[in-house]
């Protein structure tokens, strides 16, 4: 190494601070702390490293630099500062940093042009020095190894888009979108004079998803504009077709520090996050993002985890979750429908939601099997009402003003939050032509007609039923948003089959914000499309909403539209439901002749639809008769049923009083007996025959009133006497 020629100075190439940061204190703590300064340097005698990670626009340079001069007094000797260009597309070489460093440092002479010469001249000067280094924008651990200060008394600041896991040693600070209070509060200085604190700026936020960037950007705005309002950059920045277009300052814009980051992906990632898109909601699964880019799952992770370590997506806390800012997602739409042809999209959207509407169904069926529920054809038929106009070519969503607060919070927080999440900005999702967004009729006849598949190998459901209920405890703020979405973009079916499906998960967990509001858009859409089932499915989940917040008038009300609707519409398994549920309320009102009119009502029709199946099991293919003997088989003889006694299909028969006892017991009374005769407790024949142990109260009544009898054990031996069939 040469000799230097050297005129000591105390450098000092820190950028200005930023005037009105604001926020982040839990981080400059960490960062100017001495004692986790010291922490960090330990008895390795090596400096202490720092690295700030997160996407674009989320303040890291800011928050380097505030840390540096609030930690300059501790660090005399030089104070040294470089931008990287990491994501400029031509990042710095290291050896022109490494010479304009040295000439701060007080090199006059010729430096020399090999880099690893320059880094020996480098950690030469710096030896012993009380120094910081912010080293802003990194590209890789390549880019910052030779620039790192490598004595005890030395701090560095590194900040990047990317994780630089192999920089050993280094303490890692993640930054994402600003709390509440920290972007109100940094808006407020922002504004300056211009702030009254009388403006409602939680719209606003919002809107800008809490990116320390764009909030910045939207300032500006008002302040180059005094006589616009909050409201009015409000109502322009709702337009979601040119919301990033004008979340731009001068030079500053939003949408080039998301297409610096999108450019920085190779292709295949580029595919997957133009289809994460398509995605409703908050935040998705591996499985999710493999359906919409027709990938396996396992690709589908590894792109998932290269964008996590770009932060072009956000790892969550919970294993196996992943979500995507507002402000990204927009963009990502608008790649997509740049990018990819329509067919194409149309048929990865219809692909998820036929995949996803399978696994709700697999997961109720698992939580509450016996929920009366609207059959998957019932749902399919009205496909063709997803033809209303928008959805595909329209990305007017209205309401979005509070798209992206639960970016900033874990999402075991999001319990309230829906409507925020769920009208994340979407519609430009499906602005690739005139179509409209997928709906339930397509689902069996979309094919893909660009290059790849997208169908993956299908992923098992939920095993067992506390694995679906924990499957629906993750997605349900997702699922409501997608029945949002389609309710004003796509097809109305998904809006009545999605609540319908999640009844018994709601009538299990309680959730009745959600459950009221989701119901509420299923009635809202099957009114819309004067579908009289989905609708009596909808009002009969409100009904029982209603009377589990012990709201027992409106529950009344819900479940006598249920029942006037089962009746219009011939759907006589919704208004025995319906009948069961006012007997509920009756009961729980006291009125006990009203109760057991309604039981009474729920029990005939209840044997009127246990003879259909009945009938419908006896058939065999072909509509066989019972007693006709299949081809090729020799006929065989019916036996005479011998007189007033029981007949071969285990009924009685003839005119003895017995008999015509038995024949006035509703089948399901009958059943009640014969379980009687087996020693079966009330609870046991509840479960057996899948009712409350008062309804059996109730049939037991009624067999007691119509056998003339007083007691369980007359009950047996009036069947056991009479041999009637067990």
């Amino acid at each position: 190494m040469r000799a230097l020629d050297w005129a000591p100075t105390r450098a000092r190439l820190l950028p200005p601070d930023t005037t009105d940061f604001t926020g982040r204190l839990s981080e400059l703590a960490a960062l100017t702390n001495p004692a986790m300064l010291c922490s960090r340097k330990g008895a390795s005698h090596a400096a202490a490293l720092f690295v700030l990670t997160g996407a674009g626009g989320t303040g890291k340079t800011a928050l380097a630099v505030r840390a540096a001069r609030l930690a300059g007094d501790s660090f005399p000797d030089a104070h040294l500062y470089a931008d990287l260009g990491g994501y400029t597309g031509v990042p710095t070489p290291v050896p022109d940093v490494l010479r304009r460093f040295l000439r701060a440092l007080g090199a006059t002479g010729p430096l020399p042009e090999d880099q690893d010469e320059l880094v020996g001249m480098f950690r030469t000067v710096l030896a012993g020095q009380r120094c910081l280094v912010v080293l802003d924008d990194a590209a890789d651990e390549a880019q910052v190894r030779p620039l790192l200060p490598a004595g005890p008394d030395a701090l560095a600041i590194v900040t990047s888009r990317n994780w630089l896991g192999g920089l050993a040693g280094a303490l890692p600070l993640r930054l994402g979108p600003m709390p509440d209070a920290e972007a109100a509060a940094m808006l407020a200085r922002a504004l300056g004079p211009r702030w009254t604190g009388k403006e409602d700026v939680d719209g606003l936020l919002a809107l800008c998803g809490y990116l320390p960037l764009a909030i910045r950007i939207a300032a500006a705005r008002l302040l180059s504009r005094p006589q616009m309002s909050v409201d009015d950059l409000c109502d322009q920045l709702r337009d979601e077709r040119r919301r990033l277009k004008r979340l731009t300052a001068g030079d500053i814009t939003v949408q080039g520090v998301l297409t610096s980051s999108y450019e920085a992906l190779d292709g295949a990632d580029r595919e997957v996050f133009r289809r994460l898109a398509l995605l409703r909601g908050y935040d998705f699964c591996p499985e999710a993002a493999a359906r919409v880019a027709g990938i396996t799952r396992e690709e589908a992770q590894e792109a998932l985890d290269r964008m996590a370590d770009r932060s072009v997506v956000r790892a969550e806390s919970e294993p196996g979750r992943y979500s995507l800012h507002s402000l990204a997602r927009l963009f990502a739409a608008d790649r997509l429908a740049a990018d990819e042809d329509a067919d194409t999209v149309r048929a990865a959207e219809a692909g998820h939601l036929r995949w996803l509407l399978d696994r709700v169904r697999a997961a109720a069926d698992l939580v509450d099997p016996a929920m009366v529920r609207l059959p998957a054809t019932e749902a399919a038929a009205d496909g063709a009402f997803a033809a209303s106009g928008e959805g595909a070519g329209s990305s007017e969503t209205g309401g979005t003003a509070e798209t992206d607060r639960t970016d900033r919070t874990d999402r075991t927080d999001r319990t309230d939050r829906t409507d925020r999440t769920g009208e994340v900005a979407l519609s430009t999702v499906t602005a690739t032509g005139p179509g409209t967004t997928p709906s339930i009729a397509d689902h069996h006849r979309t094919t893909a007609t660009g290059p790849r598949d997208i169908t993956p190998a299908p992923t098992p459901a939920p095993a067992h039923r506390e694995a679906a209920l924990a499957w629906l405890d993750t997605e349900r703020h997702n699922l409501l948003a997608l029945v949002r979405h389609h309710r004003r973009f796509g097809d109305p079916a998904v809006c009545w089959t999605v609540p319908d499906a999640l009844r018994g998960y709601y009538q299990q967990r309680r959730r009745l914000r959600d459950w009221i509001r989701m119901a509420g858009i299923g009635l809202a859409a099957a009114q819309g499309a004067r579908n009289l089932r989905a609708q009596a499915a909808m009002h009969l989940s409100l009904g029982m909403a209603a009377f589990a917040a012990d709201r027992l008038a409106e529950a009344e009300d819900h479940y006598q539209r249920t029942v006037a609707l089962g009746l219009s519409s011939g759907w006589q398994e919704i208004e025995a439901a319906a009948y069961r549920c006012l007997a509920g309320i009756a009961l729980a009102l006291g009125d006990t002749a009203t109760s057991e009119k309604y039981l009474s009502l729920w029990a005939d029709l209840n044997e009127t639809l246990e003879q259909r199946l009945d009938a419908a099991a006896m058939l065999p293919a072909g509509d066989q008769s019972p007693n006709e003997a299949p081809p090729g088989a020799p006929a065989t003889p019916t036996a005479e049923p011998e007189p007033g006694g029981p007949t071969t299909d285990g009924t009685p028969a003839g005119d003895s009083p017995t008999a015509k006892k038995w024949s006035a017991l509703s089948r399901r009374e009958q059943t009640v007996a014969r379980l009687v005769v087996q020693g079966l407790t009330n609870q046991q024949i509840a479960k057996r025959i899948r009712c409350s142990p008062e309804t059996v109260k109730f049939h037991l009544r009624n067999i007691f009133r119509k056998l003339g009898i007083g007691s369980r054990v007359e009950i047996a031996r009036f069947v056991l006497v009479s041999s009637w069939p067990r």
